[in-house]
């Protein structure tokens, strides 16, 4: 940690594309930051969830400590070509026995590295005791409650919209066309504040020379 390539790239977009809206609920998210638990031993642990969900807290905790936070209601992982199998196998054992209600994995970076076309989510729910993959709704979308959000993946691209409004949150491929929209006006508006800089220094010159 903190995590690189693709995979980083993905937690910081989701990251970024959340922070708003889960503040507005009063909760948020931490990247890469160490959760500490005890193994059946008694033994202290610790493991870094790619992104933790928390009640909002300012400043944000260095660490979560199980021994004195109650466990994450949801914690999400990208897969990455180190990671992905404990991703998708391990983790999932591992954090139901720790008590987290909900674990989304995204699968977007196979094991040898590269990203994945289409991208997969794949999320479990603690029922009882034991984890249980949790299916899409008929529209293909992934129900994340805590949130207030649903999540679908076409393709390489990851939507997300408010379950109760229905409005989407910006995905990668708007927030980059929304991004150069606002690049390109920002130049546009400094282009026409020079040429009317310039303007005005030749009226200048002119008022002299008479």
């Amino acid at each position: 940690m903190p995590a690189g390539g693709l995979h980083g790239y993905l937690l910081a977009y989701l990251m970024e594309l959340l922070r708003a809206p889960l503040k507005q609920r009063n909760h948020m998210l931490l990247m890469d930051v160490f959760m500490l638990y005890r193994d059946p031993q008694g033994v202290k642990r610790r493991i870094a969830p790619g992104l933790l969900f928390m009640p909002y807290r300012s400043p944000p905790p260095s660490a979560y400590d199980l021994d004195v936070e109650q466990a994450p209601r949801c914690l999400i992982e990208i897969t990455s070509k180190e990671s992905h199998l404990k991703d998708l196998k391990n983790n999932v054992s591992l954090y139901s026995s720790l008590g987290v209600s909900t674990y989304l994995v995204i699968d977007a970076v196979t094991p040898t590295g590269q990203p994945r076309e289409p991208i997969e989510l794949h999320l479990w729910r603690l029922i009882g005791e034991r984890p249980r993959a949790q299916q899409a709704d008929r529209d293909g979308y992934f129900i994340l409650p805590e949130m207030g959000l649903k999540m679908i993946a076409e393709g390489q691209r990851i939507r997300l919209i408010n379950r109760v409004t229905g409005e989407a949150l910006c995905d990668t491929e708007t927030l980059s066309s929304a991004l150069e929209e606002a690049r390109q006006s920002s130049q546009a508006a400094e282009q026409r504040a020079r040429l009317a800089e310039m303007e005005v220094t030749r009226l200048k010159a002119l008022l002299k020379q008479q």
